[in-house]
């Protein structure tokens, strides 16, 4: 779809137009790169590909950037009326930072995704993390927001916004909370932040710091709105204060809200101790997590869906093998029948030799639950040694949990062959690929995905590598 740089693509997100199934827009940061001399200048923007036509054509558009000089973190959704919602966090910055006063917007479009108003502050961050000695820094991190498209909602087209507030002093980690803002107005005007990731005393009794007291969840990131058919907000976020084998390690907690926001239950645990610490995985040359043979970091997230019944489905990454030879990551997913207070045991999406990371979750209008996902092979065209695809596994009913198994893609994508975010020089295995890819279902039954693609050499700059493109396909 994109074809306004040479440059990566990555962190994908698409919402269809419930009023206008042809209506698809899709997103992604988008790497904009300029030579002067010998410098190459690179300022990162979050960009909507519009469809008017079900994905014959696109065009490219920028939304505009108001005062702030990056975008990024990508997120889009429509309301019950067709308004279409994009989230992203924003700062000031130079080349390679400082990343100034990082805080969350959201913009808005009344005519499917080709013109944006400009961008409204939902959370505003403050100081920068690289300049050291600052007595407060506020990083606002990883937001993501959804919009009440529910006919019988009492809170129908209301707009809400997560995130994760990171804060800093004299350049030391304090706290990551989870915050929610909404807005009744058509996203013109925004609530103060408040915290709503609670506390639980045998949930989150590990702390890095104890200032918010030993059962504040306050460790937290990759945060998740989704609103039921009653209006009931449910908010899945990634904790880290679950200790085991010497190590923290993770686990999905829930929150909800059934008056629009006003008030929020306490944290309920979805699944059990994810085995994704620092010794669950080998590390790439940033200490980040990553796969074997893969240099790119992953992550344990994964996605919250509710069915229209209101039943609530989760989705996210084992590693089956952590710590002890190649890793074997599986999709796993949860389901909730009576509303989010108990959750199943975890079920293989795909059991596969294969590593799956990177899921995403949706419910069509047949009830059935799909799962979106990178899917990997071990070798590649050449001995390429990090190879990927993207698979969609779609639920045989509705409710159920056995799933079929589609390849969405028409090529592998090869990591290990980069022009991005290389290890090193010679190593062309990249570090980076983004840290989420989304699926989403229209209103006529089909299933849309998108994903950074890295099947197409470039030379740029004097050097040769596979590039990341942003990709769609449609399921029938």
């Amino acid at each position: 779809m994109n074809c306004d740089t040479v440059g990566p693509h990555n962190e994908t997100t698409i919402a269809v137009n419930p009023t206008n199934a042809a209506n698809v827009i899709a997103g992604s940061h988008s790497y904009l790169i300029t030579q002067v001399g010998g410098t190459l200048n690179v300022h990162v923007i979050a960009t909507a590909f519009v469809t008017k036509d079900s994905g014959t054509t696109w065009v490219n558009v920028h939304p505009p950037l108001g005062g702030w000089q990056f975008t990024g973190d990508p997120v889009l959704a429509f309301d019950a009326d067709g308004r279409a919602y994009y989230f992203n966090i924003a700062d000031h910055e130079g080349q390679g930072g400082p990343f100034t006063n990082v805080s969350v917007i959201a913009q808005r479009s009344d005519d499917g995704g080709t013109t944006w108003t400009d961008p409204a502050t939902v959370a505003k961050g403050q100081g920068a993390i690289s300049f050291g000695g600052l007595q407060v820094v506020v990083f606002n991190d990883k937001e993501w927001g959804t919009a009440d498209a529910n006919a019988g909602s009492p809170f129908k087209n209301s707009v809400y916004v997560t995130w994760t507030r990171f804060l800093f002093e004299h350049n030391q980690f304090i706290e990551s909370p989870i915050f929610f803002s909404k807005a009744t107005d058509s996203g013109k005007t925004w609530t103060p932040g408040k915290e709503i990731s609670g506390r639980k005393a045998a949930l989150c009794s590990a702390q890095v710091n104890t200032t918010g007291g030993a059962d504040r969840c306050d460790e937290d990131q990759f945060s998740q709105p989704v609103v039921a058919p009653d209006g009931t907000i449910y908010v899945s976020f990634l904790n880290e204060q679950r200790v085991g084998d010497g190590q923290f390690r993770d686990q999905v907690l829930v929150v909800k809200s059934a008056d629009g926001g006003e008030t929020w239950s306490s944290p309920t645990p979805a699944t059990p101790l994810i085995h994704d610490g620092a010794k669950d995985y080998p590390l790439n040359s940033d200490g980040r997590q990553r796969l074997t043979g893969c240099a790119y970091r992953v992550n344990a997230s994964g996605a919250l869906a509710v069915a229209a019944t209101g039943q609530l489905y989760l989705t996210y990454t084992e590693n089956k093998n952590p710590g002890v030879g190649p890793t074997q990551t599986d999709i796993m997913v949860v389901t909730s029948t009576d509303g989010g207070a108990t959750w199943s045991p975890p079920i293989t999406v795909n059991a596969s030799a294969k590593d799956q990371i990177y899921s995403w979750a949706t419910v069509g209008t047949d009830g059935k639950l799909r799962v979106g996902y990178i899917d990997h092979a071990r070798r590649g065209p050449s001995g390429q040694t990090c190879v990927y695809g993207y698979t969609l596994s779609t639920a045989t009913t509705a409710g159920g949990t056995t799933f079929t198994n589609d390849r969405l893609e028409s090529a592998v994508s090869i990591a290990s062959d980069s022009r991005w975010f290389r290890t090193s020089s010679a190593d062309h295995n990249t570090r980076f690929i983004g840290d989420y890819f989304n699926v989403t279902t229209s209103p006529d039954g089909r299933t849309w995905a998108d994903w950074t693609d890295m099947r197409e050499t470039v030379t740029l700059f004097g050097s040769t590598g596979k590039d990341e493109d942003t990709v769609v396909a449609v399921h029938p």
